[in-house]
């Protein structure tokens, strides 16, 4: 795997390193075009989305989706042809089948993002049967800008919480599950290979002991940082505390040296997009978000 790994780290760096460290990438998901001298032409995987994670909650509503998010990544210098892409389309949509096939009574569907400018690809994918399922509005906050101060109510404390052991990430991870309508969180995997990148810091809304709300951060560039991962309880939303938070993040990235910080937020969540747009995020690109039912 390490041998594949060096010469995918060629056509995409970012999957390499999932593949190498993320554990949800995991080697039977992955699938390689390669020629008799073991050149790569094309990578692709399948990999669970959050929403997986509850798949075996039978509690959850009978048309809940569940996806499997599917990435491929083609080698321009060897080739430019779509049957590469196709050959790898086939196979990954074979294993999500497979996948699914022990939730027969689950609504499951593969899913993947592409930027609102790359036409080619989307024509790609509607051309094998994939339609539009929502967007993602992707936002930036320019930090020359002035940052308001927006007190937390009670006796509410932020912490640049550093998650050192499996309990405390448990109990980040217990949170943001209780901060979704459907429980729904990011893995184990997931977060530590998100710890495990560049600037990574969390800021975290407690009361006493209790997590109450949270932003992360992370490095995307020399100039940007994402905010992302935004979440509060439910039953101490409408509070400013939101608000209090996200602007702390945004205070440590400007005295960082930053220059912009940027969120992803669905096209549908009206009330999340006016509170960043009331924080100062302006619009910077789409992402379409595309799927398959199996």
């Amino acid at each position: 795997m390490d041998k594949d790994a060096d010469k995918i780290a060629e056509i995409d760096f970012m999957s390499m390193l999932a593949y190498r460290f993320n554990g949800d990438y995991e080697p039977e998901n992955i699938f390689c075009v390669v020629d008799s001298e073991d050149h790569i032409y094309g990578v692709g995987h399948i990999v669970p989305d959050p929403t997986w994670s509850v798949i075996e909650n039978n509690n959850m509503p009978a048309d809940y989706v569940h996806k499997l998010n599917l990435d491929i990544s083609l080698n321009e210098e060897l080739t430019s042809s779509e049957n590469i892409q196709a050959d790898l389309l086939i196979c990954l949509l074979k294993r999500a089948k497979e996948l699914r096939e022990k939730y027969p009574e689950k609504k499951v569907r593969v899913s993947h993002n592409i930027p609102s400018e790359e036409i080619r690809e989307i024509d790609f994918y509607i051309s094998k049967g994939f339609d539009t399922d929502r967007t993602h509005l992707v936002m930036k906050r320019d930090l020359n800008e002035d940052i308001q101060d927006y007190p937390l109510p009670g006796n509410l404390k932020i912490k640049k919480w550093e998650m050192t052991t499996q309990d405390e990430e448990e109990k980040y991870l217990k949170a943001e599950a209780a901060g979704d309508l459907y429980g729904v969180s990011w893995s184990l995997n997931h977060l530590r290979w998100t710890k495990k990148g560049q600037e990574w810091d969390t800021f975290t809304v407690f009361d006493g002991n209790e997590v109450v709300g949270s932003v992360m951060t992370w490095g995307l560039g020399k100039e940007r940082s994402a905010t992302e991962n935004i979440f509060v309880l439910p039953e101490w939303r409408r509070k400013g505390i939101a608000k209090a938070v996200i602007t702390e993040a945004l205070k440590f990235l400007k005295e960082k040296g930053k220059s912009e910080a940027t969120l992803g937020v669905f096209g549908d969540n009206g009330r999340a997009i006016s509170l960043y747009e009331s924080l100062g995020y302006r619009m910077l690109f789409i992402i379409i978000e595309f799927g398959i039912d199996l």
